[in-house]
């Protein structure tokens, strides 16, 4: 058998948002890598006797390298080890998973993926907001080799933008979103932890988002209408 990895999507965190495939390949996987100890919820359904690895950002240091990450899972795969790269929400939608999946075949080990519930639905919900005519998901991480960000075509009040992994940017997202031509008074809400039993969110506005915070993981809702209270 070739060896091959499942990245499977954690959903938002809650373990009742996974799909059944996922918590079925974590009983019965050998070896579960994660992104942070968040995810604690999610790793209680692998198997007792399964090595858990953490290799997203810690205290001490950055995250380890897509290179890294993908040496450590075909490692494990060419060992003959059934293993789980478990990446927050889905793999596919701000979460660096393409890339991974891309270094595991450059290593020649195949990839299956397990898709999850994403903080760009969970949090909407969560915040009670009703989206608007059009959503664009966007990443907030700062990376220089990405395309440069369209923010007037992203700056329509009557649609929703939703921004993953943008904590350390709202401020910097708001300035570019109103240079770009959206009112202050555009409504918005960051949604910390999203799906899980200690969702919180905070409402606010375009103007004040930069002084809006709430503690990781955060995401940020911008745009669309309250549904409900």
């Amino acid at each position: 058998m070739s060896p091959s990895v499942d990245l499977v999507g954690a959903g938002p965190g809650d373990p009742l948002l996974l799909t059944r495939r996922a918590a079925r390949l974590l009983a019965e996987a050998d070896v579960v890598v994660a992104d942070r100890p968040s995810a604690a919820p999610v790793l209680a359904l692998a198997r007792p006797g399964a090595e858990r690895v953490y290799v997203g950002r810690s205290p001490d240091g950055p995250a380890w390298s897509t290179a890294a990450i993908a040496d450590l899972l075909a490692a494990h795969a060419r060992a003959g080890r059934r293993v789980v790269r478990l990446k927050s929400g889905d793999p596919f939608v701000c979460s660096r998973g393409a890339e991974e999946a891309a270094a595991l075949a450059d290593r020649g080990v195949a990839c299956a993926v397990t898709p999850g519930v994403t903080a760009a639905t969970a949090a909407p919900l969560a915040a009670g907001i009703a989206r608007g005519r059009t959503v664009t998901v966007a990443s907030g991480d700062r990376d220089p080799h990405a395309a440069p960000v369209p923010w007037a075509v992203l700056a329509d009040p009557a649609a929703s933008l939703v921004v993953l992994t943008g904590r350390a940017q709202q401020g910097a997202i708001a300035a570019r979103l109103a240079a770009a031509g959206m009112p202050g008074a555009t409504p918005a809400a960051v949604v910390h932890a999203a799906g899980r039993p200690g969702t919180r969110v905070a409402a606010t506005t375009l103007d004040r988002l930069g002084a809006t915070r709430l503690p990781p993981p955060a995401t940020v809702v911008i745009g669309g209408s309250r549904a409900h209270p």
